[in-house]
């Protein structure tokens, strides 16, 4: 009996697990939200080709140096110029960062689960945000 339930449980596991979302199916990709409309949607592999930025983060329980694109440089890709706050939504709660608390140190690092996470050298962990999946302009 339990071979026959090993035998239909493993190929129902694989099909809920490849339901989850994989690199290159659009789960991971990142919208700039501006005026309650997406005004841009990048893939990881797109956000992978913008200009990286190596960042110290001693505060990390993980890696001591953080990389990906700067926050601004996604904005500015996007196309969004007119940039008083955003706010940075993921998995952990959103946080919200005026214009002049987003310098180059500020980033969307990768994650080894190819996600996304909001990190800088001068950030508190506190303001970290896990698994980013939009950027909202101007909230």
């Amino acid at each position: 009996m339990r071979k026959y339930y090993r035998r239909l449980l493993v190929p129902a596991l694989a099909l809920l697990l490849a339901g989850c979302g994989s690199p290159t199916d659009g789960h991971n990709d990142l919208a700039v939200q501006r005026n309650g409309r997406v005004a841009s949607r990048f893939t990881m592999a797109q956000l992978h080709d913008l200009p990286q930025v190596e960042v110290a983060t001693p505060r990390s329980r993980g890696a001591q140096v953080q990389k990906g694109p700067a926050v601004r440089a996604v904005l500015t890709a996007a196309g969004v110029t007119d940039v008083d706050r955003v706010r940075v939504e993921g998995r952990d709660p959103a946080q919200t960062f005026a214009a002049a608390e987003l310098t180059d140190q500020v980033i969307l690092n990768f994650t080894k689960r190819n996600t996304l996470k909001l990190t800088g050298s001068q950030l508190d962990r506190d303001r970290w945000v896990r698994d980013v999946t939009t950027l909202v302009v101007n909230p």
